[in-house]
């Protein structure tokens, strides 16, 4: 039986199942108990293409700045760059997987929990609980409570995607971000993905203090990080604010 357990194989197909049902559970739960109540889930096809590729582009270069910010400060170094058929295979493979993980958790954080609690206490209150619960969903992820960052990290993620369901009134934002945001990180730059380690383009090692590379954690257990997503939680308020303000004068 350890065998089994312990094959990749068996770790993937285990990991697609409990990413199918969690996905199928929220749907169901949703037309059972909330579809006739007014409110949405968000995955409505208007502007769709636009909202997830403005989504994606946004992740990439934040999880790039991060990575280059880390690694200016000499939290990593860069050891080589390798590109094989096998590696291509492995890369497509945490592509789906990483589209896997982000639809999975936004739907359930910012498209059913967010939405829900909004729709009885309003928007402020839906972000701020679908913020804490997506932070604490990774309770079990290696390196987690190494240090502050990792869990300060993810609630600024969080509420950076919380914050992207609201102003762009649809999950294809946030969903888009996070899934640039975990491949790039894991498949491209060489980090670890919230404590997991993943194949990738780029070949990196930790060095100097923990708190600038991320240590175990990846690049989301670093101060750079930290500065990186207030930096955007400001500038995504900032710019929807000033776009509704143009919007009401007009």
């Amino acid at each position: 039986m350890a065998g089994v357990a312990g094959d990749p194989f068996f770790i993937k197909a285990a990991l697609w199942a409990q990413i199918i049902g969690f996905i199928s559970g929220v749907i169901l739960s949703y037309a059972i108990f909330e579809r006739r109540k007014g409110w949405t889930l968000g995955l409505h096809t208007h502007l769709l293409g636009r909202k997830l590729g403005e989504g994606f582009g946004a992740g990439a270069l934040l999880i790039t700045i991060s990575s280059v910010g880390i690694w200016l400060f000499g939290g990593i170094k860069i050891v080589s760059f390798q590109w094989t058929g096998t590696l291509g295979l492995e890369l497509t493979w945490g592509f789906l997987l990483f589209i896997g993980v982000a639809v999975n958790e936004e739907l359930f954080a910012r498209g059913y929990l967010q939405e829900l609690v909004k729709a009885r206490f309003g928007a402020i209150s839906g972000m701020t609980v679908s913020t804490i619960v997506f932070a604490f969903l990774h309770t079990f992820n290696p390196g987690m409570w190494s240090s502050p960052l990792p869990i300060l990290n993810l609630l600024l993620a969080g509420l950076l995607f919380a914050l992207c369901r609201e102003y762009s009134g649809g999950l294809w934002m946030p969903i888009g971000m996070h899934l640039s945001w975990n491949f790039f990180q894991g498949c491209i730059l060489g980090f670890d993905v919230s404590g997991t380690p993943m194949s990738s383009l780029i070949k990196t090692e930790i060095q100097g203090a923990s708190f600038i590379s991320g240590a175990d954690f990846g690049a989301e257990g670093s101060l750079v990080t930290t500065i990186i997503l207030i930096l955007s939680i400001v500038m995504i308020s900032t710019y929807y604010q000033k776009r509704a303000k143009q919007m009401q004068m007009n």
